[in-house]
């Protein structure tokens, strides 16, 4: 099996394209993850999860999902673990 070594720009890149994909498809789950955790018990105002989304698109927009997303700081979070876990398996695997 052949080493090739990946350039430090395509690292990046291609972590932050990994990163906007996580954020896009896991901020909306998270996002009903806390409105369901903070309802009351006497105000239950979403059923489900897929309930709790498809209201928030009604009342607030597509866009309302990602409301409270700092694009910044969430693609740095992503790289910083990411460069961790591929310090370790590099580690590890050699």
């Amino acid at each position: 099996m052949s080493q090739h070594q990946i350039s430090l720009p395509a690292k990046l890149i291609n972590g932050g394209i990994a990163g906007i994909v996580g954020v896009t498809c896991v901020f909306p789950i998270d996002l009903a993850k806390t409105r369901l955790q903070n309802q009351r018990r006497g105000q239950m105002v979403y059923k489900s999860m897929m309930d709790c989304l498809v209201k928030t698109v009604r009342s607030e927009g597509y866009f309302g999902m990602y409301r409270d997303v700092n694009c910044v700081n969430e693609l740095l979070s992503l790289h910083k673990y990411s460069f961790t876990c591929n310090k370790v398996k590099t580690a590890l695997l050699f």
